[in-house]
């Protein structure tokens, strides 16, 4: 969903115009002609609070229509205030508003999962903000949820439908690379790399380069350049983004154990512990944590093995130079490899 501080923004600005506004249209009016201290104590007359000021100022007295109309001037100074305040409560209303509803669907999304009450209501916010200056970003913000929740079809029949050009540089980084994950979660290698070919000149003006870097490791992944793969994934592991520094974390360990450093793997998805995780995330750190053990189990049955050879051919009074078969070596491999992209994946966003 949105996130609240960019649907609140708007408003926000909004309503700070208004409050200059309303103070610049009081401060003119007794200028004007339209209000002075009889019509307004007259009107609220517990305003007037006889405020009277006199002396000097550096030897100097002040001018008389300062003294004359200070206790004036103090009263719209309070109305002032309380229009600020009037304002800034209204502010908070709308805003406390906006985070409940972004509450509610965490609270769903954690109980539920991706499901289909968590889902109405993204789709419930997509109605409210269709036609606003919000849409094209949100429906960037709902795809990526429906990707979250494997629903690849609905997630790129949302993108096929965003407005671009209500895009900043930023969001158009963001939706090249979110098109390219998907495209490489369903196995469309190739138009992935056109997405990022075309997302490329927009992550190159913003400050935060890490999504179409994400990709770009992830498609190599894909292609089982997993030399490449890992090159691409290791600085990201240290990037200001969260949830690009853990899936790159978790795609390093499934390197990791495909090269059975199964230490390396381990000590990688642990340090991951500390960061906060998508619920995405956690079920696929679980399920990476269980190809952990299976590999180290594996590896101890083995040296077992090697070990009770060794000590069977040291007693007849021979030597063995006895390796896995391939059917034990392709039950390592597979136990190390982890899934596809499409299994555990990554989310650009």
């Amino acid at each position: 969903m949105i996130k609240t501080r960019t649907e609140i923004k708007n408003f926000k600005i909004w309503m700070i115009c208004l409050t200059l506004f309303l103070w610049a249209l009081l401060i003119a009016a007794p200028f004007l002609g339209l209000l002075d201290d009889s019509m307004l104590y007259s009107a609220f007359p517990f305003l007037n609070f006889g405020l009277i000021i006199e002396g000097t100022i550096a030897g100097n007295e002040l001018p008389h229509f300062v003294t004359d109309n200070f206790s004036f001037a103090v009263s719209l100074a309070c109305i002032m205030v309380v229009i600020a305040l009037a304002v800034l409560l209204v502010y908070l209303i709308v805003k406390c508003v906006l985070a409940s509803q972004r509450s509610k669907a965490k609270k769903v999304l954690r109980k539920t999962g991706y499901s289909a009450e968590y889902f109405s209501l993204l789709e419930k916010k997509k109605k409210h903000l269709k036609g606003s200056y919000l849409e094209a970003v949100n429906d960037l913000c709902l795809a990526k949820e429906y990707g979250d929740g494997r629903r690849y079809d609905t997630a790129l029949e949302i993108l096929r439908n965003v407005d671009i050009d209500k895009f900043k540089v930023r969001d158009a980084a963001t939706y090249y690379a979110l098109y390219a994950y998907i495209f490489i979660l369903t196995g469309n290698l190739e138009n992935a790399g056109f997405a990022i070919d075309l997302g490329v000149p927009f992550a190159e003006k913003t400050k935060d380069k890490s999504q179409m870097a994400f990709v770009s490791a992830l498609l190599l992944y894909a292609q089982k350049d997993y030399e490449g793969a890992e090159k691409g994934f290791k600085p990201l592991v240290k990037s200001h983004n969260n949830e690009i520094r853990v899936w790159s974390g978790m795609y390093l360990g499934l390197i990791f154990l495909r090269q059975h450093k199964n230490d390396n793997a381990r000590k990688t998805v642990v340090a991951l512990s500390k960061f906060k995780k998508t619920p995405r995330q956690s079920e696929n750190i679980l399920k990476l944590l269980k190809k952990i053990e299976t590999a180290y189990a594996l590896e101890e049955e083995e040296r077992r093995e090697e070990l009770a050879a060794s000590e069977e051919a040291s007693a007849e009074g021979e030597t063995s130079d006895e390796e896995l078969s391939t059917e034990e070596f392709s039950s390592v491999e597979e136990a190390s490899s982890g899934e596809e992209p499409s299994e555990e994946d990554a989310n650009p966003e």
